[in-house]
């Protein structure tokens, strides 16, 4: 088979996973922890995912403002990696010496979580945590404490650094670890067993997975 044919196999495949794991409707709560690792503030929003003629639309709405974004695309983005089960990131494709962000989702057959993550190499500067769950569907115990509960407990190493996100002193199953070397920058979002990743080389070019 050609290589641009099979190219374009492979993008109708990921493109299936990621309609499959992600259209739909989904209530969500974002939580930004920052830079203090402490919580800063949380809003619940509604997520619309849609696939129509080849075009797939997310449209996210503030529940507190009623302030409404839209996002769009027919084509993969080419910076988004799509894994199997449907989990995806999206981020740069070269890393310079600013802080960068970068986007990752875990996806369950009735919940995701999500993380917005702005970072340097070596260094975390705040994390966007966002737990959804299919519209229909129970609301998960997950954040059932208080608003400012949540919290980032950091472990820190010559090459790796751990951030586990906790509430009320237990940990709730998500974490991110970002790994740096002369050969590979890597960030790594977990949600309990699941996990995913985005890697830099040593000329600071996204690595194709």
């Amino acid at each position: 088979m050609p290589e641009k044919q099979q190219d374009s196999c492979m993008d109708e495949r990921q493109r299936a996973r990621l309609i499959e794991a992600n259209c739909g409707e989904w209530e969500s709560i974002f939580v930004h922890i920052g830079s203090n690792r402490k919580e800063v503030e949380r809003f619940p929003c509604h997520l619309s995912v849609t696939e129509e003629s080849g075009l797939i639309e997310a449209r996210l709405t503030y529940l507190q403002t009623g302030k409404i974004t839209s996002s769009a695309f027919r084509d993969l983005p080419e910076s988004m990696h799509i894994q199997a089960g449907g989990h995806w990131s999206l981020g740069p494709q070269f890393l310079t010496h600013e802080f960068w962000t970068t986007e990752f989702c875990l996806c369950g057959p009735r919940e995701r979580r999500r993380a917005v993550v702005r970072q340097r190499r070596d260094c975390l500067e705040s994390i966007v945590v966002i737990v959804e769950w299919r519209t229909g569907h129970a609301h998960p115990p997950l954040l059932q404490g208080g608003a400012g509960s949540l919290y980032l407990e950091e472990t820190r190493g010559d090459v790796i650094s751990t951030f586990a996100v906790m509430g009320e002193g237990l940990s709730l199953g998500l974490g991110l670890t970002i790994s740096n070397t002369l050969e590979e920058q890597s960030t790594t979002w977990h949600w309990d067993s699941a996990s995913i990743s985005r890697r830099y080389g040593s000329d600071r070019q996204l690595i194709r997975e």
